[in-house]
């Protein structure tokens, strides 16, 4: 079986990220930016997502959108395809988290502060990537029972890479940090 794992096109929590300032997107539910929609929409004549059997996407707006562009058939919405939450820090200013006494232990205590890249520690109220890892597991077992040939899912970063992780044999020192382009599908023969 081939799964066409993409990541959703830019959205406007990465575009603040990349123009204005730093904010943790974690379930932050915004839309695409029109780059964004131009990224989702150059995937209609990509032959990585043709001939799938189906398209399961993240319902948050942002991967919806990205899978509506360039999907014309049913498309199952599952939310163990959603981004990793942070918490309470969940589409904040980076700098204001930084600065509320209140949440100083997780960017100076080791044991709070990888909060954002580890498999164990989590922002309050949030999910590590060992949860991510779980969801996604549980995703792929059930798809796998389903009998399809080829599938595309359309998912955020956090997910893409633990599913990366799980079907490429990976560490979890080295899932965190891999690079993963919006909209350019990675495949993966199962």
């Amino acid at each position: 079986m081939e799964i066409v794992l993409i990541r959703h096109g830019e959205s406007e929590a990465n575009r603040i990220n990349r123009e204005e300032y730093p904010l943790f997107c974690g379930r932050w539910d915004c839309e695409l930016t029109e780059k964004g929609r131009k990224q989702a929409k150059s995937l209609k004549n990509d032959p990585a997502v043709s001939g799938a059997d189906a398209l399961y996407s993240s319902p948050l707006k942002r991967a919806r959108e990205t899978a509506e562009s360039f999907w014309d058939k049913e498309i199952i919405f599952d939310d163990r395809l959603v981004e990793r939450t942070l918490g309470v820090f969940d589409g904040r200013r980076i700098s204001d988290v930084e600065n509320d006494p209140l949440y100083a232990k997780y960017f100076t205590d080791p044991k709070y502060s990888n909060f954002r890249s580890g498999f164990t520690a989590r922002a309050p109220g949030g999910e590590n990537y060992g949860d991510v890892e779980k969801r996604v597991s549980s995703f792929i077992n059930d798809v796998m029972n389903k009998g399809y040939s080829k599938v595309v899912v359309v998912s955020h970063v956090c997910v893409v890479r633990c599913f990366l992780k799980i079907l490429k044999g990976l560490t979890e020192e080295e899932t965190p940090f891999l690079k993963i382009v919006q909209c350019e599908p990675v495949v993966l023969t199962v």
